[in-house]
């Protein structure tokens, strides 16, 4: 296309120097021609001049623009020549892979073959493996409850050591108790903590000493392990009566029912933790309302003492108690390493 308007180009310069040849022949041949005349051919003459050098420029720039075109397209054709040697190892690179290619879908076809069979094997082995399990964990879960049974017998044998032990202490100390001392606890408690009595609270005299037993719902309320505000105030009045009482150690028992408890933290596990918990509430009260701590113990018998049987809700409303134990002191002796019930 470019030299095409290069060589129409070329061919319009020719026609115009021809044309100003002949207009100059013309004129010279034609001598007799008016001033007039010559100086319209002068001109004429000069425009065309004038034009065949603006095509003679316009010439010279398109002769250039061919020469970049042609060093253009001799870079284009190396590249098309890189392309075309790239294109041939890219096929033979395609070719290559299209080999492991198949290769691969042949090892896969293996392999998968090989994993079917052991699959089969494994849930062959798996089967056998959970028949094992099971057969373990009955003969463990039998085992287990050996164990516990066994437990259960060592901790009743040493339960019953210590209170057999316990016994034989507290008898040479209860041979020192004064009936008379007792007797007189018991009517100086009763009076002072008369207006308290009821059937949540009860005032009962031991072979020992004075026992007063609170039902939970009096101090606490349902769930909780925090005293009421009513709570306190009834202990408020057991540590004024109590403060009037000389020399007595006193003895606070938490005590629950069998149902196991339902929200278990890191030091609530078990019943043994929630009555324990409760009889020290309860000892804290009674020290906050400034009976003297030094002769208050807190401890917790669970489900393990109960008042009735915890078969019903009635009964088992009834065994969730504390129980405040008071015991006349001996000299020398601290009642609360009696272990007394």
């Amino acid at each position: 296309m470019y030299y095409s308007i290069l060589y129409k180009k070329n061919t319009t310069a020719m026609f115009l120097r021809n044309c100003t040849f002949l207009i100059l022949m013309c004129f010279w041949l034609g001598s007799c021609v008016s001033q007039q005349k010559y100086n319209s051919l002068l001109i004429a003459r000069d425009n065309l001049e004038l034009k065949a050098t603006e095509y003679s420029i316009s010439l010279a720039q398109e002769r250039t623009k061919a020469i970049n075109l042609g060093k253009k397209n001799e870079e284009l054709n190396r590249k098309l020549v890189q392309v075309n040697l790239n294109n041939q190892r890219n096929t033979r690179e395609l070719q290559r892979l299209k080999s492991d290619e198949s290769d691969l879908v042949f090892e896969h076809v293996q392999l998968t073959s090989k994993y079917e069979d052991m699959q089969d094997y494994f849930e062959i082995v798996l089967n056998d493996c959970d028949k094992t399990k099971i057969e373990i964990s009955r003969k463990g879960r039998r085992l287990q409850l050996k164990e516990d049974s066994l437990l259960k017998v060592l901790i009743d044998l040493r339960l019953l050591e210590d209170n057999i032990r316990q016994r034989e202490n507290s008898s040479i100390v209860l041979s020192q108790l004064d009936d008379e001392s007792i007797t007189t606890l018991y009517s100086n408690v009763t009076q002072d903590l008369n207006n308290l009595v009821s059937p949540g609270f009860r005032i009962s005299k031991m072979a020992q000493g004075v026992q007063i037993s609170i039902d939970e719902t009096v101090i606490f309320n349902r769930g909780s392990i925090n005293v009421t505000n009513d709570g306190h105030e009834v202990l408020k009045h057991l540590a004024i009566a109590l403060n009037a009482q000389p020399n007595i150690e006193v003895l606070v028992l938490g005590h629950t029912d069998r149902v196991k408890i339902s929200r278990k933290t890191k030091y609530l596990t078990d019943n043994w933790d929630l009555s324990v918990l409760k009889a020290s509430a309860i000892t804290r009260a009674l020290a906050d309302a400034k009976l003297d701590p030094r002769i208050l113990t807190a401890a917790g018998r669970a489900a393990f003492d109960p008042m009735v049987s915890n078969q019903t809700q009635a009964g088992r409303v009834k065994n969730k108690r504390i129980e405040i134990k008071i015991y006349p002191q001996l000299p020398g002796i601290t009642n609360r390493s009696l272990g007394r019930k």
